[in-house]
């Protein structure tokens, strides 16, 4: 087991290149960071509603259905239609155990884009519902509650990427602290004496010259 006071003394005799590990992980993330494109984000939240006593009873199955409604080809074609030249944004859905409320998420590059994205695909699902009959659930009523929500920024996340690189920059300098205080512990192996050093040294024998 590593003593606390033996570790603080090893990074202490190499903190130099425990530092300079820390520095390089934090300038590596930072550079990530600085060159990635900001990715945005908006959502819109939708509820189901019935005046069926058992709608509540069946909320987990019909969640699901207006999911995959939602993300449907059918349904983002016409979005990206209302948006004309400019791409639909990624659209991601989430559901809810035993809630009736539905999340539409668009994520891009623009947020101006995200946000006209999500109003997009639910308009788009509105039509396709008041004009099929059959597409939804009987007596099931799909309103929007919230949204679409300001566009924020979801990546990069500097904090967070600059604190993990911190912890990793700390932990990595440790170690390789570590291990060059051990290779400074490893003795040096021994040095034979050459062959003719050792003849040299041998006594003569008496009588022979």
């Amino acid at each position: 087991m590593i003593d606390l006071f033996d570790l603080i003394r090893t990074v202490w005799r190499h903190r130099v290149v425990a530092l300079a590990t820390i520095a390089a992980v934090m300038g590596a993330v930072s550079a990530y960071v600085v060159v990635q494109k900001p990715v945005y984000q908006s959502t819109e939240t939708l509820q189901l509603s019935s005046t069926d006593p058992a709608f509540l009873g069946e909320v987990n199955a019909l969640t699901p259905l207006y999911s995959a409604l939602l993300s449907a080809q059918q349904t983002l074609a016409p979005a990206q239609a209302q948006l004309g030249r400019t791409p639909l944004a990624s659209i991601a859905v989430r559901i809810f155990t035993d809630s009736p409320v539905i999340k539409l998420d668009a994520s891009g590059g623009s947020a101006a884009v995200v946000q006209r994205s999500a109003d997009a695909v639910v308009n788009a699902l509105s039509h396709r519902l008041s004009g099929q009959s059959k597409l939804g659930a009987p007596g099931v009523t799909l309103a929007v509650i919230d949204g679409p929500s300001r566009a924020d920024i979801v990546w990069p996340r500097p904090a967070l990427s600059l604190g993990v690189a911190a912890v990793v920059g700390v932990l990595l300098g440790l170690a390789i602290a570590w291990l060059a205080d051990a290779r400074q512990r490893i003795p040096a192996p021994a040095v034979l004496p050459a062959q003719g050093s050792a003849l040299a040294s041998r006594p003569r024998s008496p009588g022979r010259w």
